[in-house]
Order: structure tokens, then C-alpha cells, then sequence
């Protein structure tokens, strides 16, 4: 059995939200008691609709946000009691804007080595020198070294933020959206990139992303979220070929062939968004699903074990 890295249990966090000038705040939430292990050497992805979680999932990941409620435990030690330095060195993030994650101010090498610096590991020349080896490795010549991010292209930008990534060997990446604000014809030069690197270093992903034709192709397992809960967990193939969750099928369901003439698919989830202050004693996906029973609005679901995983429904 593969070596757990990360392990989340009842991860939870709360946002006090006002909804208007007279109205009280109401508690969201936006993560709501998430058990999820993250392997090492494994691909992790994390779907849903914009909103249901996942960046937030990411911040808590990262130590950027602290859980209202729950424990996440990195190599057996609680992340709360690690030193935040520990922290980032063993888990970076690769976010989703190349544009707005790199200082305008710095050069590149700088850039790519400020990790190594924050970390106080090495002399500015072995740093340096650090740096631009990791650039190679992403296909960034050393040329590159002393422009500036406004002098490279979108894809070169997404490039130089995996490298500072990298830079400090960590243990797991978080990938959040990493290609979807690049042309589509770079997109595929960095998930190759992204795969070639976890190939040659041995590398732990953590892949947040609305396209689940990436997903399906980079995933080793994926996990479902929908309203802040994981709904549905598997390994990828099975998750694709036999979805069991009513939610998971809808998102399927919702992708756009290639095939002329098909036209928009319908996914039978209605004209309504999801309602993140819904109160409801039942199924937090029972208003939209079109397998719904009507124990299924005041009854929490039961978690189903399925293999290598598990779906949280009545119905399957």
C-alpha cells in the first residue's frame, strides 16, 4: 500500500458572510468535514462547479488558510504544530494566473530562487546556481535568467512558477488550475511538462481543475466535491467508466463532444445554482439531483464504499 503523505480528517472551514445591510451574518461553509489522504508518487484530482471548495481546500493545504475545524497531518506530525518554513519546503503551489503570481520586479533566477533564500538554504551564487539548473529542467534556458516576467510569454510565466516550485524538492505540488488561463495550444506543453517532471522526480500532485478531459488523463484517483464535501472518491478509470454518485454523472454528462451536430449537452441539473446557505437535514445535492427520493431531502446520505473509494448517496 502506497505511503500516505497527506492526511485531512474533518477538515472544515467556516466564513461569517453577510448577505445584506439588514440581514444577519450567515455562516458559510465552505469546506465541511473532508476526510481525504493524499499518496505518495500519486496524482490526486479534485473536481466540482466553481465555488464548491477546491481552491479553499488548496489554501488549507498550503497552511495559507487554518481550518475552523479538523486535523491535517503531514508525514504523521500535525500541520498546526509544524514550523511554516517545514511546510513550504515539503509542499508548493503552482496557481492557476502566471500573470499575477510573479513579482513584476524581479528577474527570473530571483524569482525562481526566493524560495531557497526564505528558507535560508545556501550562498547567493549556490542559490543561483540552483535556480537556473531548475529552469532547465523546465525547459527554460538560462538566457531567460535575467528578464523580467513581462518579457516571456504565458506559457514561459507558468514554466518559471513550477520551477520555483521545484526549487526546494518538495514532497507534494498543489496544482491549482495550472493551464487554464494559458492558449489551448500551450496547455498541453505544460501538462506534459507537469507529467514528465513527476516521472523523473518522483513527485506527489495534488490537481485542482474544471477539465475533466486533463483530469482523466493526468489523475490517479479523483475526488468529487460538491458544496465543500467530497461526494464521490475513486480511481480515475473507474470513476470515468462507472460513476456512482448522481452528482459525478451530471458532470460527465456535461462535457462537449467533439462530434459535429451534437450540440449542447444537458446534463438534468436545472436552471438553479447550487445554494451554499441551504440548512437541510438530507442530501445537500437532493434540489438538483434527478435521482432524488424524498427521504433523500431530510436523510444524511450514507458513504458507500466502492472500490478504492467510496460515494456518498442513497440511491447508488
Amino acid at each position: 500500500m502506497s505511503e500516505t503523505l497527506l492526511e485531512m480528517r474533518g477538515l472544515t472551514r467556516s466564513f461569517s458572510v453577510t448577505r445584506g445591510m439588514f440581514s444577519r451574518a450567515a455562516t458559510l461553509h465552505a469546506v465541511a468535514g473532508i476526510d481525504l489522504d493524499v499518496k505518495r508518487g500519486e496524482v490526486l484530482g479534485i473536481v466540482g462547479e466553481s465555488g464548491c471548495g477546491k481552491s479553499t481546500l488548496a489554501r488549507m493545504m498550503l497552511g495559507i488558510l487554518p481550518p475552523t475545524a479538523g486535523t491535517m497531518r503531514m508525514g504523521g506530525v500535525d500541520v498546526s504544530q509544524m514550523p511554516r518554513r517545514e511546510l513550504a519546503r515539503r509542499m508548493q503551489p503552482v496557481f492557476q494566473d502566471p500573470y499575477s503570481s510573479l513579482n513584476p520586479r524581479r528577474r527570473i533566477a530571483s524569482i525562481v530562487a526566493l524560495p531557497l533564500e526564505v528558507q535560508g538554504m545556501g550562498t547567493v551564487d549556490e542559490r543561483r546556481a540552483r535556480a537556473l539548473a531548475v529552469m532547465e529542467q523546465v525547459g527554460l534556458p538560462a538566457r531567460f535568467a535575467d528578464n523580467y516576467p513581462n518579457q516571456l510569454s504565458g506559457g514561459q510565466r507558468q514554466r518559471v512558477a513550477i520551477a520555483r516550485a521545484l526549487v526546494t524538492r518538495p514532497e507534494i505540488v498543489i496544482c491549482d488550475e495550472p493551464t487554464s488561463a494559458l492558449d489551448v495550444s500551450v496547455q498541453s506543453q505544460i501538462l506534459n511538462l507537469l507529467m514528465d517532471l513527476r516521472r523523473d522526480l518522483g513527485l506527489t500532485y495534488v490537481f485542482i481543475s474544471h477539465n475533466l478531459g486533463v483530469v482523466e488523463h493526468l489523475a490517479s484517483r479523483v475526488a468529487v466535491m460538491y458544496l465543500g464535501r467530497v461526494v464521490e472518491l475513486a480511481p480515475v478509470a473507474d470513476l470515468f467508466a462507472e460513476p456512482k454518485h448522481p452528482y459525478t454523472q451530471a458532470l460527465l454528462a456535461s462535457v462537449l463532444s467533439p462530434e459535429p451536430g451534437l450540440g449542447l449537452p444537458d446534463a438534468k441539473l436545472g436552471s438553479a445554482s447550487p445554494d451554499p446557505f441551504a440548512k437541510s437535514a438530507g442530501c445537500p445535492f437532493a434540489p438538483r439531483c434527478p435521482a432524488v427520493m424524498e427521504f433523500c431531502r431530510s436523510t444524511t446520505p450514507p458513504q458507500r464504499l466502492r472500490e478504492g473509494g467510496y460515494a456518498v448517496c442513497h440511491v447508488n
